[in-house]
């Protein structure tokens, strides 16, 4: 016999209780992909998911939930089924699966204070681990950076197809031709990763790359959490971020040119201000009219929310539940490719430093599970990051470290000690080399400033020895 109801997280389920509900999903539910669609219909037949769409919440049937709805809970699930009584070991199939609190009955007889057998902790990456995987870095970097001068080449073809898309929206023709096309290019290519790189290389200007780099680095990000997951990131999958990166700011086609790419800070009050706050809500009804997903829509209307609404810098005004987790994790992206990018008005920062702002805001701005997930995606110390080294050598990071060693990336050497630049490079894995440690972050825009792309023709011009 039942004897009561509890609210229970992931960790406090218990043998013998009986699951009712899965009241917090993970990320992975924000927008399925059709692998995670079939887990559902099948392991929870007869129950109901709550799917957010556009109108509002809906409670629907399991079995018609569709690829790329967001199910922000599975109700009335059947007590016969195998998945709904917990035994040993399903609490940890359940977190794994990224289902987080339920809501559960508890008959009698049922301990609650008895917990599961603690799973064994993760082994770190050990020494020798490394070096058996230090042959895969090598390969992995010189593959990396053989893609590094078309990965540049993509990225500034793709920036005029975003200005060409803008550029017609202002008379009225809106489509999506122009972002299709630049992303089956990108895919075809291979290239997101080394544009990411490139992108904190290089800075952007203030709109049509933005929406690239963007693009890009959000994509990667949502795949990095898939793999983590133990999922697949599918064409599918990345094709769908990337086009809602490039449309995220398609609200600035009703934006005056001379707004948009002035060089005029504009005071928070101004009417220019505020008609270029109203670009998410112009993006929003422009591709509702388009007939473009809910999640891409919710992208493009919502990425400027905080968590903490009231901030001026949220906008526009809304409850921080409509923000979807994709665009809880554009959010964070968009900020950081701000802060990375040029703007007229400002100087770009470099990765690293800007990782470091992004935690400093922390819960204020960003939910905090996304922010997790970000950070550990582009790493404490991103991919084309100047490190001064404990041997007073620089080097550019070309590989993240693992999340349990942050500070242990893998760089390529490209001056000495002496600050003469190399021609035949060093690969430095400091999971291996102990004795080296990294001293600073070095502004690779102030270090190499002969040239407007320094930095990037340095990293470009990598060969490994």
């Amino acid at each position: 016999m039942e004897h009561h109801q509890k609210t229970v997280t992931v960790q406090e389920l218990r043998s013998g209780m009986i699951i009712r509900e899965i009241i917090e999903l993970s990320f992975d539910y924000a927008t399925l992909d059709p692998k995670t669609v079939q887990f559902l219909q099948s392991n929870f037949k007869g129950a109901n998911a709550v799917v957010v769409k556009e109108a509002g919440r809906e409670s629907v049937p399991i079995g018609e939930v569709q690829p790329f709805d967001h199910v922000e809970a599975i109700t009335d699930i059947p007590s016969t089924l195998k998945i709904a009584t917990v035994a040993p070991g399903l609490a940890a199939s359940m977190e794994k699966r990224g289902f987080l609190a339920f809501k559960v009955s508890v008959p009698a007889g049922v301990k609650l204070e008895e917990a599961e057998a603690p799973q064994a902790p993760a082994v770190k990456l050990d020494k020798e681990a490394a070096k058996a995987q230090h042959v895969e870095r090598v390969t992995e970097a010189k593959e990396f950076l053989d893609k590094m001068e078309t990965a540049s080449e993509s990225r500034d073809e793709a920036s005029n197809r975003v200005k060409d898309m803008l550029d017609q929206g202002r008379s009225g023709n809106f489509s999506t031709q122009a972002a299709e096309s630049a992303v089956a290019d990108l895919i075809q290519e291979g290239t997101t990763a080394a544009m990411k790189a490139v992108a904190g290389l290089k800075g952007s200007d203030q709109t049509y790359t933005h929406c690239v780099d963007m693009s890009v680095i959000f994509q990667e990000a949502y795949a990095d959490i898939l793999i983590r997951s133990g999922k697949e990131a599918t064409e599918e999958v990345n094709r769908f971020n990337l086009i809602a990166g490039f449309m995220h700011d398609i609200g600035k086609s009703e934006v005056p040119k001379e707004i948009l790419e002035s060089t005029e800070r504009f005071a928070p009050d101004s009417k220019e201000m505020l008609m270029l706050r109203n670009h998410t809500t112009y993006g929003a009804k422009i591709m509702s009219e388009m007939g473009m997903h809910k999640a891409q829509i919710n992208v493009a209307h919502y990425h400027h929310v905080k968590k903490d609404t009231k901030l001026f810098t949220s906008y526009p005004e809304v409850s921080y539940d409509e923000v979807l987790p994709l665009t809880r994790l554009a959010s964070v992206t968009d900020v950081y490719q701000a802060l990375i990018g040029k703007r007229r008005y400002k100087r770009n920062w470099v990765p690293a430093k800007a990782v470091e702002y992004l935690l400093k805001l922390g819960d204020s701005e960003f939910d905090p599970r996304m922010l997790d997930h970000f950070v550990r995606s582009v790493g404490v110390y991103p991919v084309g990051t100047l490190l001064r080294l404990s041997t007073e050598e620089l080097a550019f990071v070309v590989r993240i470290a693992p999340d349990d060693r942050s500070d242990r990336p893998v760089a390529v050497v490209v001056e000495n000690a002496k600050g003469e630049l190399l021609t035949s490079n060093q690969l430095i894995d400091l999971m291996i080399e102990e004795d080296i440690s990294i001293k600073e972050i070095v502004d690779h825009y102030e270090h190499y400033n002969e040239t407007e792309n320094q930095s990037y023709e340095i990293f470009r011009s990598i060969k490994l020895g």
